[in-house]
């Protein structure tokens, strides 16, 4: 392995390493914090409780951020490694565009549409049209997208590793 090969696998650690981070934060607050503080504001949430859940958002607004950038930059350099390689096929190429549209929504759900809530969720009073739109946006749809995108970088890696051998 040459240097470029070396600053490939690090890049594609950090690749992996932001996803994990998003991913992984992702279920800690649906699965742990989210139900840790409806069972402990079951009544009337005061003022403290309020300025911890704002705190605790904006701390989790900060790692996604971050993890957007780390992944927008290393995506951009592991895709074009890869689609200069003779072994990235139509199919490769079918499954990357896939991941990249996930990910591109995830990144406007949260970035551009959620900006100054996410990740609570959207309060259920709204009409029909605006709660199926909060459903498809919401922390539990970016957390599902975010597992299939993952799951789409081990196809390609299989998809690459037999371009390579075949």
């Amino acid at each position: 392995m040459d240097l470029l090969d070396w600053i490939l696998v690090a890049i594609q650690w950090l690749h992996a390493l932001a996803a994990v981070a998003w991913v992984g934060g992702g279920m800690f607050y649906l699965l742990v914090l989210r139900p840790s503080r409806r069972r402990a504001g079951a009544g009337d949430p005061g003022a403290g409780v309020l300025k911890e859940r704002e705190a605790t958002a904006q701390e989790f607004r900060s790692l996604i951020n971050t993890a957007i950038g780390v992944l927008l930059l290393t995506g951009v350099i592991l895709s074009v490694s890869r689609l200069t390689a003779s072994a990235a096929a139509i199919p490769y190429m079918a499954v990357l565009a896939v991941k990249i549209a996930l990910a591109l929504y995830m990144f406007y759900t949260v970035s551009l549409s959620r900006r100054r809530r996410y990740p609570e969720e959207a309060p259920p009073d709204q009409g029909r049209w605006s709660q199926w739109r909060a459903n498809l946006s919401g922390t539990t749809a970016v957390l599902v997208i975010g597992v299939v995108v993952i799951g789409l970088s081990d196809v390609l890696d299989a998809l690459f590793e037999a371009g390579l051998v075949g």
